[in-house]
Order: structure tokens, then sequence, then C-alpha cells
């Protein structure tokens, strides 16, 4: 049953992939689209032609990240290029150091190919489609096809909307990211509330043991744009090894169910209140808007203009109907700060 799950799982994605190919493609490998164009496309920001780092891979450049010690490293037999994600600087082989642009967007690193085509003997090269798109091609020399050949198989003319990038550290291009979460929501009200957040992402906070209770809604949840982290209450902070068990035993359910897995968990505690997890990333949210605080101008303006200020980022929206009534009047104001964006947690995102 398992193994059958997983199968209709990855049918259906392999599925999207291939709808969303045959209709455009952003990035390709070679003479082939990048398997993962539909995920981790090509952007082309600020004059920037931006690749995921995973679409190296492809040509023999084992590439391995590491969040914990924020570090990412790209090699290819002696040659090899390390990022400090922190400090925004790269190291190759030779001992020379340099300052370097990092983004991410999707959860993957983004990079300039510039540096690390001349270090692999690769070429990056890109064109307008028919359609008047920009594409890029990651080739090593061994394709067969020209690029303009490759672009007439895959275009359409329907606009694809720019991406927002961030960068590990936090600064964003352009603007700011809040991270809007719902904290155990009845699983009744789902759905109003996927429906009611539009275009805004958001997180879904589930406490790991009643995660399956959520199955009819979470196809919605995920189709919507949102993401499922994992709620951590008082008791489950006081029990931390129990809860990372039960995460791991709800990210397996998780994974045959809908092909996911979370290493978020988020708490109402304070950060040093809340225990750290091997292996999971603690988000901590003392913010939250219940219905007469979204009623409330004053407390909205609060929470999007002043607490970004102090590194505050992350607010939770209550999910019971009477807070509801309010998302669509909340939202509007949360569009009229021009340089905010709303994002679900990630791994890079800040703590608090």
């Amino acid at each position: 049953m398992f193994k059958r799950i997983i199968c209709i799982t990855l049918a259906v994605l392999l599925l999207a992939i291939c709808a969303f190919a045959a209709e455009r493609a952003t990035l390709f490998a070679g003479d082939s689209v990048w398997k993962e164009d539909s995920r981790l496309p090509f952007i082309e920001a600020d004059g920037k032609g931006l690749l995921p780092v995973s679409v190296f891979e492809t040509f023999n450049v084992k590439v391995t990240l590491s969040e914990k010690l924020g570090s990412l490293l790209l090699t290819r037999g002696d040659v090899f290029l390390s990022y400090d994600l922190g400090l925004g600087r790269v190291l190759d082989e030779n001992g020379v150091t340099e300052n370097a642009d990092i983004y991410r967007y999707g959860g993957e690193i983004y990079l300039e190919p510039t540096r690390l085509c001349e270090k692999f003997s690769l070429v990056f090269e890109t064109t307008y489609a028919s359609d008047g798109y920009l594409a890029a091609r990651l080739c090593d020399g061994s394709e067969t096809l020209e690029f303009s050949e490759l672009l007439k198989l895959f275009t359409d003319t329907a606009e694809k909307p720019l991406p927002f990038l961030y960068n590990p550290t936090g600064k964003t291009v352009p603007g700011s990211f809040m991270h809007p979460i719902i904290i155990m929501p009845a699983a009744g009200g789902v759905e109003a509330i996927v429906r009611l957040l539009g275009n805004h992402a958001a997180t879904f906070a589930i406490s790991p043991s009643k995660l399956s209770s959520y199955a009819s809604v979470l196809p919605a949840i995920y189709a919507g744009g949102h993401t499922v982290a994992f709620y951590m209450d008082g008791a489950a902070a006081r029990n931390a090894d129990t809860f990372a068990n039960e995460i791991k035993t709800a990210n397996e359910w998780l994974f045959s169910f809908i092909g996911k897995t979370s290493k978020i968990y988020v708490s109402t505690l304070s950060p040093k209140e809340t225990p750290n997890i091997d292996g999971l990333y603690k988000k901590c949210c003392n913010m939250h808007l219940v219905s007469e605080d979204l009623a409330s101008e004053r407390v909205v303006n609060i929470t999007l203009s002043e607490s970004p200020g102090y590194g505050i980022f992350n607010f939770s929206l209550a999910g019971d109907y009477q807070s509801r009534v309010h998302y669509t009047e909340f939202f509007k104001r949360f569009d009229t700060f021009t340089h905010l964006r709303s994002m679900p947690l990630s791994e890079s995102c800040a703590a608090q």
C-alpha cells in the first residue's frame, strides 16, 4: 500500500511537470528541459541571470548543502567552490576568496552561473523564445540541438509572474517577507481559510499527532501554495525527544500520503524557552491576531509596520469564523505595504 501511494503521488507530480513543460520551459540542461524546471525555473531579475545550484548536478558536479553550518560546496574532481551562506563569500581550491551574491527561491540556493561555468568548464546561454520570454540553457559541449530548436517545442503566450528572491541572511530582493501562520485550525475551516488567503502564502502549524486528521484538506493547503509545519505546545516543549519522534512518524505518513515532509516546528514560547531539536528548525511566534486584533487598525499597523523593524516577521492568524471574517480587510491592508511579501516558513527564514 505504501509503495502504491508513492507511485500514485509521483505519477501526479510527473504529469504536472510534463504539463508545465508542454506549455513553456525556462531552463534547459543540454538537449533537454531540466527535470525540475516547473518547480525551480531560470530567473532573470535586476540584470542577473540566476540558476538553481542543483542543475549543475546534471553535469557531474557534486552539490553539498549544510543549512546548519551555513555552507554550500560544489566539487568535481580536484576543483571546488565553497560558499559561506552567512558572509556571502566563496573560496576555491586555489585559496582565492571573493564576494558572492547568494539567493534563494523555492527552498533552493540560486547563483549567477558565470563563476561556476568557468570553474567546471560549462557553457551558459540565454535567448528569447518566439513569445518574447527569456530562457536559459546550461551545457557541456555534448549537446546536439541548437537552443532555438529546443525553444520552439516549449513556448506559449501565458505570462509567468517573476518570483521574489531572498538570500540566506534574510535580505530580500525586493522588500521584506512576513510569515502568516495558522495555528491548529479546525480541519473543517481549512478550505475557507485557504480561499480567504488568496495569493498570500501561509504556514499551517499542526500538531504532528493530529496531522492525519487533516488528510481531507492537506491537498488544498499545498495546492494553494501554502505549507505545513509542526506545532509545539508547552507539553511538547517539555518532552522534546518525544515530540521529535512524533514528527518523524508524522513525516513518514505525510510523505506516503502526499509526497511532502517538513523539518519546521512552530512554538508560541520565546526562542530561549523553545528547545532546539537536531535536524529540525524552530520558529517562534509571539504575535497572535484574533478577531478583535484583526478589527483594530492600530494592532494591524503595529504588526505590519513596526514589528519588522524589531526583527519580528512571524505572526499568527486565528482560524475561527469570527476571525476569518476580517481576513479580506487585513490582507487589503497588508497589500498597501508595497515592500512586504507573504511567504510560508522555510528553513532559512527568520526565527521569530
